[in-house]
């Protein structure tokens, strides 16, 4: 089908009202070979669980992809507009159920209402997912038959909406008519990224251009410097709040007539404005937007209908402060062109227009903030998160260390977060105990011997399982509609029984309790993703658990989030309202350092809370968030030992509530000089006693949590990723090192946080953080693993591929419960595409703390059982040198009897040195001319033999040296040895056991360090042993044919396996070294030709096939130690 024809078929099918003749043609095309199926069900064939959302629904088609995956086209019928919004849930179990009867994987719907005549619909695609697991036995992510909840993508289609999203995203499709697409293709066509990573380059250009404008016009300079406004956070506030009005018109809320109720406002309000402004030749910025900020959402009228005379139209006052003035907007000289809003320049993809309304009106709108199962192919509130990450400058964005979080992420931290709170919560664990038990495994899965001791846990106290609590916070939706319905029979029936366990049901009032009662943080708060997050889960659970509350306590909870409504009845979406206000009132709290994420932060705040007002009247005004979402430096707070003037903390406590929920500009004013005031007098004392500069403290201004309950319940968020040494104001370097525990070296901001996070969490509180994962292996991040370990028990680890986030960062999530504990578990996850699959191997304190370097690693663990030494105690290191101007001191020829032969990091593998002709000219004196050189002393490189080892590799890559040639910064050497041979050490460092335990042991990074190595364990050998390892050596310098290189370098790794692991080989009659002891030998006096054949005929011998040697290295990974370091090389 041709660019035209197919457009214009998008368009008459989705820029209309719904018309079922339409959507079936566009379904024919789409897909090409449609089998047609026409099936209709209403009335009793519709579920009882749905009959409440749906009249009606038809299958119209049947789709078999070219993989053979089938797909239903369905065509649904809502009993209301209203349902499209709030019953998202139960549509897509609708749709579930549907597929399931029918046995299919996909499905393609249209969701529509008789009631508005099709105007508004929606276009969906649902696909289930099956649960991931890891074979055990294979160690392969597989897919079982138990259905998780399906995810469902929608685009917002209809009368009043844009196609601008699905032509783009459909188009290629439709115009492909010579194949049949696959599931897959048609599962990207509903691709939410496309049109987030679309909008963003589109936004931030806008960005850019407003802010470029704002640096260049000398008279908004003025301004904004006398209002000591910073130019980037006034533009990023300015489209902020041009975007929140966007969500407002979609609302109907702007421009409704002065008779009309709240939601029949003009959807295309801000669009008319500017046509207005234009006619009337004034200045849009000027002349309107101001007045529209500033005076008629920012200012409380005397009329009762929020009548706006200027405009002739009802406008909300929204207060919360938003669109507060932060300069003397009346009398400042402000005014943008208009053709920053409107214009008929082309962007790069040749559409018309690239001023700021140009672009907001191509896109859809949803208020709705999309959940990991239900998402709109839309512009929502969470996009904003993601839109002020990518806005920051490429700079700023290292500085700052700010990396937005997916929603799946987001999702998955909020639920374990919440589900750990309520176990510690609800649970009395006991302390564990040891017993004598029976067999256990050992940390390679096998069966250990009996009589060993067990840990046990006491489960006296245990209100509701785990388990319970679980099911509850991940599935809890299945039972939103379902268990309503048995509670209105009365009794569970054959059709209907309850979903939520027993336990949940029968603590209903208690777990509501604890919900209600929680206190959560995001210490680096960013664009509030984690708190929204947790906003909605919050949420959700309240909802599910609501129809198994008592009458009395339901009656109680209502009486207290009613407010100042107290007399009303609460209908779903007001309950919904009420609730999510007094989350925020009293559960929510976040920092951040930069003021421009606090204003993003809270506008995500206040938009959740206007997504659920749809039947008030009047609006109700949005809180003043001043007190709960702050801007301040999380990391530098009041000395512990310092004690504030209580009285005066009373007071700062008394004031936060009123100021809360205060709408009178004079009043609100007043309360915050009086709050401001007293923090400020608090602040001064303890400066002066400690010393330093302080803008925020945890304890002061969020007192009342630890008056309530000794600290946060929960505190989570992904923390800035910048190396300390990259911060450049010296004083608050100095004050990190000090002060905390976590430091050393160049440790990152992050560990800081997390420190932070543990003292700011009450007792048994838990802590998540998503993270890079630079601290599971290497030597800055010691005191770190060292801190987590002794103070914390770490209750999860997920393992996320490095694609996460649009940076060279591979991050990881960790939790922890505050409790210190002797011996702890880790629960280990492997986050794959967008699902968390549990890892069957856990990670043992008693394992991480056997090594001085106290690793972390995901991988199986292992330990040996054989008497070791440190390769540290027995060898002597250097690093290479560094010259500190290499264009001088290295050359391609001889200079003069100071320049020597040098060898770099490029010209080593295993085994193997390739010379390449360059030279040293080792002048030291001259070299530490310059700052950071290091010339080393000259007789640790020309030794008669040394070991040199490749600096940046992804293993251990090492060789000898017999030529004395002097190394470069890229290469470290051992240049002595107080016992055994080099020949020994080298076939450690380059063999497979050793290389995994590295990999295993020091996790992060492409460095090759020396206090690394220094801990490699070397197994203790006597000298025969040492002598048949050097020979095998000898053979491997010897060789230069590919096949014989490749069985002794076998040989030499099945002779370290039985080294380490001599009992298991020896119990499986796999040994090796038995088998090696009339080896011929090669020496100085022979020649090439007489060495190679001697080799060769030891090859022979050795490799033929019914010799043990070959059998027995063949053969090796039965040995589960084997298989396991051979399953991580792959």
């Amino acid at each position: 089908m041709d660019k035209n024809t197919a457009t214009n078929l998008i368009e008459s099918t989705f820029n209309q009202a719904f018309d079922e003749t339409r959507f079936e043609l566009f379904a024919k095309n789409f897909l090409n070979d449609v089998e047609p199926k026409s099936n209709s069900y209403s009335g009793q064939y519709i579920w009882d669980d749905y009959k409440e959302h749906v009249n009606t629904y038809k299958r119209i088609g049947k789709y078999i992809d070219p993989d053979g995956e089938a797909l239903d086209i369905l065509i649904v019928e809502v009993k209301s507009v209203l349902k499209l919004e709030r019953a998202r849930t139960a549509l897509r179990n609708f749709v579930i159920k549907h597929l399931v009867k029918f046995e299919k994987d996909y499905a393609l719907v249209a969701f529509y209402s008789k009631q508005d005549e099709g105007a508004d619909w929606r276009f969906s695609f649902i696909k289930l997912e099956h649960q991931a697991f890891v074979d055990e036995e294979k160690g392969k992510v597989k897919t079982r038959k138990e259905f998780t909840p399906a995810k469902r993508y929608s685009f917002l289609v209809g009368k009043y909406e844009k196609a601008y999203t699905a032509k783009n995203q459909l188009l290629p499709l439709l115009q492909n008519v010579s194949s049949n697409a696959t599931i897959e293709e048609i599962e990207s066509a509903f691709s939410i990224e496309k049109v987030t990573d679309e909008f963003f380059s589109q936004y931030k250009d806008l960005f850019v251009k407003l802010y470029e404008h704002f640096e260049n016009d000398a008279a908004i300079q003025n301004e904004l410097v006398k209002s000591n406004i910073d130019t980037s956070r006034f533009t990023k506030k300015l489209l902020g709040q041009i975007v929140f009005l966007y969500f407002l018109q979609k609302k109907g809320w702007l421009g409704v007539p002065k008779d009309k109720t709240w939601g029949n406002g003009e959807k295309r309000f801000m669009q008319q404005l500017f046509d207005t402004s234009k006619n009337e030749k004034k200045n849009f910025f000027k002349d309107y937007l101001q007045y529209l900020f500033y005076e008629a959402l920012a200012k409380e009228r005397d009329n009762e209908n929020s009548y706006y005379a200027k405009f002739d139209c009802r406008i909300p006052f929204l207060n919360g402060g938003l669109f507060e003035a932060e300069y003397d907007w009346r009398n400042a000289n402000i005014s943008i062109p208009e053709t920053i809003f409107r214009n008929t320049d082309k962007n790069k993809s040749g559409d018309t227009g690239t001023g700021i309304l140009d672009v907001f009106d191509r896109y859809n709108f949803t208020i709705k903030e999309d959940e990991p199962l239900d998402k709109e192919v839309a512009v929502d509130p969470e996009m904003l998160g993601k839109v002020f990450e990518n806005m920051l400058e490429i700079t700023e964005r290292k500085s700052k260390g700010a990396f937005y979080t997916p929603r799946e992420i987001v999702h998955y931290m909020c639920q374990e977060s919440l589900i750990h709170y309520l176990d510690n919560s609800l649970n009395n664990y006991t302390e564990t105990f040891q017993e004598i038990g029976d067999s256990q495994t050992n940390m390679f899965g096998n069966a250990g011997k009996k009589g060993q001791h067990s840990i046990n846990l006491s489960h006296q106290g245990i209100k509701v399982p785990k388990i319970d609590i679980e099911h509850f916070i991940r599935n809890g939706h299945f039972a939103l509609e379902h268990d309503q319905r048995v509670v209105n029979k009365g009794k569970e029936t054959p059709d209907y029984k309850f979903i939520l366990p027993e336990s949940i049901r029968q603590h209903a009032d208690l777990i509501d309790k604890k919900l209600t009662e929680i206190k959560i943080c995001d210490p680096a708060i960013g664009s509030g993703a984690f708190p929204v997050g947790l906003l909605h889960e919050l949420v959700n659970a309240h909802l599910v658990i609501k129809p198994h509350l008592s009458p009395k306590y339901l009656a109680e909870k209502l009486k207290a989030i009613k407010g100042e409504n107290n007399g009303d009845e609460l209908s779903e979406s007001r309950y919904i309202y009420r609730l999510k206000r007094h989350i925020i009132q009293e559960s929510i709290y976040g920092v951040d350092i930069d003021a421009s994420a606090i204003d993003i932060a809270r506008l995500r705040l206040w938009l959740s809370l206007v997504v659920d007002e749809d039947d008030f009247e009047p609006i109700e005004t949005l809180p003043n968030l001043d007190y709960k979402i702050v801007c301040g430096n999380s990391l530098i707070g009041m000395p512990a030992d310092v004690f504030p003037d209580l009285e005066k903390q009373k007071e700062i406590e008394d004031l936060k509530p009123l100021f809360y929920n205060e709408t009178n500009e004079t009043k609100k004013k007043e309360l915050r000089k009086q709050i401001n005031t007293k923090i400020r007098e608090l602040l001064d004392s303890i400066e002066r006693f400690a010393g330093y500069k302080i803008d925020f403290d945890f304890k002061l201004f969020f007192s009342e949590v630890w008056h309530e309950k000794g600290g946060f319940d929960v505190v989570i968020g992904n923390p800035p990723y910048v190396n300390i040494a990259n911060i450049k104001d010296e004083g608050i370097r100095k004050f990190l090192k000090t002060k905390y525990q976590v430091a050393r070296n160049k440790s990152d901001l992050y560990s800081f946080f997390t420190e932070k996070g543990y003292g700011i969490c009450r007792a048994n509180g838990t802590l998540y953080f998503i993270v890079s994962n630079s601290w599971l292996g290497i030597d800055s991040f010691l005191n770190f693993r060292k801190f987590l370990v002794e103070n914390t028990k770490i209750i999860d680890l997920v393992k996320c591929n490095g694609n996460v986030f649009d940076a060279t960062v591979t991050p990881v999530i960790f939790g922890f419960k505050k409790e210190s504990v002797k011996e702890n578990e880790i629960p280990m996850h492997l986050l794959i595409d967008t699902r968390f699959v549990v890892l069957p191997n856990k990670l043992k304190y008693s394992n991480i703390r056997k090594l001085p370097s106290f690793p972390f690693s995901f991988d199986q663990q292992f330990t040996f059982s054989i008497p070791v030494i440190k390769l540290g105690s027995i060898a002597h290191f250097t690093l290479g040198i560094k010259t500190s101007d290499d264009l001088r001191f290295i050359s391609d020829s001889k200079r003069d009897n100071d320049s020597y032969r040098l060898i770099r990091g490029k010209d080593v593998s295993r085994w193997k040195i390739k010379y390449a002709n360059k030279w040293l000219w080792y002048k030291p004196e001259l070299m530490s001319e310059k700052k950071g050189a290091g010339p080393r002393r000259l007789e640790y490189f020309i030794t008669e033999k040394k070991i040199v080892i490749k600096d940046v590799a992804k293993g251990i890559e090492a060789a000898i040296d017999n030529s004395r040639y002097l190394t470069n910064d890229t290469l470290n050497s051992i240049y002595k040895l107080e016992q055994y041979s080099f020949e020994y050490i080298l076939s450690i460092l380059n063999s497979e056991l050793l290389n995994v335990w590295y990999s295993n042991v020091y996790s992060s990074g492409l460095h090759i360090k020396l206090n690394e190595l220094r801990e490699l364990p070397i197994a203790i050998i006597d000298k025969s042993i040492n002598s048949k390892i050097d020979l095998v050596v000898d053979y491997i310098h010897a060789i230069n044919e590919t096949v014989l290189f490749t069985f002794f370098s076998t040989v030499l790794n099945g002779i370290i396996y039985e080294l380490y692991f001599p009992t298991e080989l020896k119990s499986a009659n796999k040994e090796i070294l038995k088998h090696l002891c009339d080896l011929k030998p090669i020496t100085d006096s022979m020649s090439e030709e007489e060495k190679l054949a001697v080799i060769q005929s030891e090859f022979e011998r050795l490799y033929d096939p019914n010799h043990p040697v070959r059998n027995n290295l063949e053969t090796l990974d039965s040995i589960e130690e084997v298989r396991i370091i051979k399953e991580a090389l792959k």
